[in-house]
């Protein structure tokens, strides 16, 4: 399998405390493995590493505040 070109950032609004924060990159992630991703990893409380249905990895994290 070939190595994506390009890695993706989903980001989710950075405002709130940080467990605000992970909630809402929680549910994104669950949203999009209900659109067809896979979850890779957790790093708690930071970011969610994913798949796409093809494979290619992304991930899941807030945005500046």
């Amino acid at each position: 399998m070939a190595k994506n070109r390009l890695h993706i950032d989903v980001r989710v609004p950075g405002h709130g405390s940080p467990d605000e924060r992970w909630a809402r990159i929680e549910a994104e992630s669950a949203r999009l493995v209900a659109a067809g991703g896979t979850v890779l990893e957790r790093f708690d409380g930071h970011h969610v590493t994913m798949a796409d249905p093809e494979g290619n990895e992304f991930c899941v994290g807030a945005g500046p505040a």
